[in-house]
This record gives C-alpha cells, structure tokens and sequence, in this order.
C-alpha cells in the first residue's frame, strides 16, 4: 500500500508502512504504557474522529487521524491502538465489525494482540466478525492473530466463535445462508486441524446450538468434522444426548444414537439419563424414540435419587411417558419393579403423582394390576396419606379428585402410626393444631345456620293473621303443604346447629382424642343442618311462588338438583374415605371435564 506525500517541493512515493514506522519512532513506548492502558483512563478514551475514521473504508484518512491524535496526545502506538469506546470496543473491534480490512491489516501488522482483547460483552474481534458475518475478516483474524486459540475462547454469555458460527446458520438450502456456511466451513477446518479442539473450546458446544436450531443437517456437519465433541459436557455434566432430550429433538437423538449409541447411557451430575431428561421435560416424542433405544431393564435406570421414569414422569405429571412405558411393559414382570420401586426417600411413583396431585397419572398407576397400593415412604405414609397431608377438606379440583381417584382404586391410609406424631414430615402442623383449625371452620359455620334458620322461623313465608282474624297470631301459610316441610327442616337445621356447637364446645379439651372425637361428630350434624337448610329454603320460595304453575315447576326442578348436588358434597366432604362417595367424585369431575 502506497500513499503520496510531498517533500522539498517534489512527489514521492512512501508506504503506509513506512508512515506507521515514522509514528512509532517519532513516540517510543515507555515503561509506563502499560499503566496508562489501565481502566478508567481518560487517555484511553478513543478519539471521535479517530472513530469516524475506522467506520470508514478509507485507510488513508485513517492515517490521517492516526496522525492528528499522536500530534496531539503526543502517545505511543500501543497507546493509541489501545483506546476504546464506552463499551470496550477496540480499534480492531470496530474495523472487523465494519469490515474495513485495509485498516484491520495495518492494526494486526503493528499489534497483532489487540486481536485477543475483549469488549464489556467479553467479545474478542473474531467474535464481532462472525456476528456481522465478515469472512475477509475472520480469515484475517485468524491468520494473523498471535494466539491461534482465539477460536475457542467464550464471551460473557458462554458462546465460542463456533457456537456464535452456528447460531448463524439456518438450512443448508437456503441461498442467503451461504456466507453463515461458508463462515462455519472455515472455523470447523480451523478446529478439526487441532487435535486438542474438545478440551480447549469454552464455553456451550456448537453442538448445542445446533440442536436448538432442530436443523439435523447442521448437526451432522458439525459431527463429521469434529466428532469429539460427542463427548463433550455442559457445567452440568450433560451429553448432547441430553440437550436433544430437553428440548424433543427426536430426529437429533436419532442421529446421536447412530453416531454413538452409548450417549443414551451417559449420565448427568445428577444421575440422569436422557431419558430422564425427557420424561422430565414433557417431551413425548423424545421420549419415546429414547425408550427403543434405552437398557432393556428400565427399573435399572435411575438418577441419584433412585427414581426410575416412572418417577420422574409422575413427579412431572408426563401422564403420556406414563401411560407410554405401562403399555410398552404392560406383559413384563419389569412392571412391577417399576411402579413399586422406592427411590431414596421411599416414594413410589404413585407416592410422587400423589404429592403433585397428577390425577391423570394417578388413574393410570392405579389401574396396574401388580401395584401395591399401600407401600409406606420413608415417613411412613402411603400414597393416600400422601394426598391428604394437607388435611384440608379442599374441594379444589385435583386434591379432590386424587383422593377419588386412590379410594376407589382400593388406597388406604396407613394404620400403625401414633396420631399424637407428626404425620408428615412436609407439615410442621401437629394433628392438635389441624383439628383446632377445622374445628373453629366447623363452629363459625353452625353458628350462621343457627342465626339463619332462626331468624327464618320467626320471619315466616306469608306472616301471620292479624288479630282481627279467625286465628290471630298463627301463620297464614299454616295448611300448605310446603309451608309445612319448610317449618319441619327449619326446625331440623336449627337444632342440628346448636347441637353442632355444643358438641364442639368438647375440642378445647386437652385430651386430643377428645377433640377428634367431637369434630368427627360434628360434622354429620353440621351435614344433615346444612341440607335441612337448604330443604327450607327450597319449601319456602315453593310456598312464594305457588300460584304460578310454571314458576312453580322450574323452582321444583332447580331445587331437587341443587339439593342432590349439595347432598353428594357435603358426603364427600364428611365422608372423605367411602368408596362410593369418591365414585360419585370422580364421575362428577369427568362429566365437568366433558362439559367443559
């Protein structure tokens, strides 16, 4: 490269080399440059017309400014070269970014280590050519930086140049992504020349982003070229197979498993397996592309946990990996290892379906014929236990349902354990304290029946004959049949009440066994008082609307309904271990789903 200047009045013809020689004699560099490079120096602010300069693709007006700036901060080259923006970019930074390769050259002949420095992301030059898709440049950065592991270096987001490489692929096909290929060709021949690329690249392997894009063709250029990389980890010991597991890549699996089927096999730093992985993930398709493809034993399969799939698709609430891995073992003896395995704390996967109210696993589990259904975890609960340690009478959809579910299914709770214990090492509540809590529910709500059906009584549907009639002081409605049912279950709900306060008035009592006694009896009473409640109510607006037939008839229809429903609730609430009550709850909940 050649530049014209004058001198004595005559042209000659000097060399942007020879200029750049002439800068550097004119300030030598110092002992104390590296100093001044430090942080926070106001000399190391770039130049603006400096950085006007580097944008443009006009290296002699970059001299210019090169010039400009030593005549006025009076620095070395390094100094200079050196200066940054506010995000850290360097010189070489902007020039691979604008693809300004006559400046870049100058730069990497002078200072080829600026090549290595970092901006505020972490990003080296290689890094922001690739992102701009500067090949010229890339080709010069690698060629002419001094550190040829550039390469493999991470930025702040754990991204190499190839993994940055990949990201900027999409098909194979697709004609505007020939610079991206061409760019990821160039870098892959760079590493596959090292023997040693698998331990030097940083950072998440390329492999990864290929996955993540669900661009096989890309997977398998990748392969090909550096096979090593198979054998690759992430920070969490995790194979590629695991990454195409989490994400459902089951076309990657396939490829994976072709290229090294042992990857299926590999386990994470907690122990897990792909297929773990997967179940975990929801991810149906790899998942069953996986359980072809896993040890022909799956009650071998666990994480560090102990957790076979079963597990960890019930933990998940994965009712599809469920009802997948019982129909494909369903005439196998491995069944029955797997839906009555423990894993370390002694859950079943029905004991984990239980925990996370899963009702759709736990229909599935519970229609195995080789299940126990009554195994005990390490606290000592069984799968029922389990659902209701809550001990919230919850009409919430699925603890509901769950309990359903597992009582119909032939669940127990577990017998041989003192009530005066912890029931569950989830809970910190003692069974005293559960039961002062229900109790006092249990009492504010017999409390408002009693104030309602009182005042029902003495506020009578029609009122009473005045004193000038036949009967003064009786009711008018007194000889209507439906006046009378409404006097009868008013009475009825009234009594039912107080009685209901009266017996919990025992629950202060010290002796737990007292107070579990009188909540266990209060609820049938504070049941038959609030459905005698109802009954009123029903009788009462019946006795209103008498007259008009067809009134009369939708109120008696609405009525019976409601009161059918209200009796089925309050028995599954009082009765939470019939069978037949959590029949009635799990067909209610499937009609609700069908309607809904």
């Amino acid at each position: 490269m050649d530049y014209a200047i004058s001198l004595d009045g005559r042209e000659t013809r000097v060399t942007l080399n020879e200029r750049f020689e002439a800068l550097k004699a004119r300030y030598p560099p110092t002992p104390n440059d590296q100093h001044d490079l430090r942080d926070g120096n106001l000399y190391r602010v770039m130049d603006r017309d400096l950085y006007q300069a580097t944008k443009e693709e006009d290296v002699h007006k970059f001299i210019d400014a090169l010039e400009n700036v030593f005549e006025s901060r009076k620095q070395a080259l390094s100094l200079i070269f050196g200066q940054v923006t506010p995000s850290r970019n360097s010189l070489l930074h902007l020039t691979a970014g604008f693809g300004n390769l006559d400046v870049m050259k100058l730069i990497l002949l002078h200072d080829p280590n600026t090549a290595n420095w970092g901006n505020s992301s972490g990003d080296t030059p290689l890094h922001v050519a690739i992102q701009d898709q500067r090949f010229d440049a890339i080709e010069m950065l690698i060629h002419l930086g001094t550190d040829s592991d550039i390469i493999y270096w991470k930025n702040k987001d754990g991204k190499s140049p190839l993994y940055l490489a990949v990201e900027k692929c999409e098909s194979r096909w697709q004609p505007r992504a020939e610079a991206p290929w061409k760019i990821l060709r160039l870098l892959l021949q760079k590493s596959a020349r090292d023997d040693a690329y698998a331990v030097k690249i940083q950072g998440m392997s390329p492999i990864l982003a290929a996955i993540k894009k669900w661009n096989t063709d890309l997977l398998k250029e990748i392969i090909d070229r550096l096979p090593k990389l198979l054998h690759v980890r992430d920070e969490d010991g995790g194979t590629p197979m695991h990454a195409a597991a989490s994400v459902g890549d089951d076309s990657a699996i396939g490829l994976l498993l072709k290229k090294c089927p042992s990857l299926a096999l590999q386990t994470d730093n907690n122990g897990s397996y792909p297929i773990h992985i997967a179940s975990e993930a929801g991810e149906f398709s790899a998942f069953e592309r996986l359980l072809k493809d896993t040890w022909p034993d799956l009650a071998e399969i666990k994480n560090k946990k102990g957790q076979n799939i079963l597990h960890v698709a019930a933990k998940g609430g994965n009712d599809r990996a469920v009802d997948c891995v019982l129909e494909e073992y369903s005439e196998s003896d491995i069944i029955e290892k797997l839906v009555n395995a423990k894993d370390v704390d002694g859950n079943t996967p029905l004991h984990l379906a239980s925990m996370h109210n899963h009702c759709q696993v736990m229909r599935s589990l519970t229609k195995v014929k080789r299940i126990d259904l009554e195994l005990w975890n390490d606290d000592g609960l069984t799968a029922l236990d389990v659902a209701m340690e809550s001990r919230r009478l919850s009409t919430k959809f699925p603890a509901l349902l769950g309990r359903a579910i597992l009582i119909v299914a032939g669940a127990r709770r577990s017998v041989d354990r003192d009530p005066r214990e912890q029931r569950s090492g989830a809970s910190k509540s003692s069974p005293a304290e559960w039961i002062k809590e229900q109790v006092n529910t249990l009492l504010l709500v017999a409390t408002l029946v009693a104030s309602v059906t009182f005042t029902a009584g003495l506020t009578l549907p029609g009122g009473y004959n005045a004193s000038n009639d036949p009967h003064p002081g009786t009711a008018i409605m007194l000889y209507h049949g439906a006046f009378r049912v409404f006097v009868i279950a008013n009475m009825f709900a009234m009594y039912n009440s107080i009685l209901v306060v009266v017996v919990l008035l025992w629950s202060p009592s010290k002796d737990f066994y007292v107070a579990e006694l009188a909540y266990h009896l209060a609820g049938p009473l504070l049941s038959m008082a609030l459905t005698s409640m109802s009954v009123a109510f029903f009788a009462a607006v019946t006795v209103g609307v008498s007259k008009l037939t067809w009134l009369g008839s939708l109120v008696l229809s609405m009525g019976v309904l409601f009161l059918v429903m209200v009796i089925m609730v309050l028995v599954t609430l009082i009765f939470p271990f019939s069978k037949s009550a959590m029949r009635i709850v799990s067909l209610y909940y499937r009609v609700l789903s069908v309607v809904a």
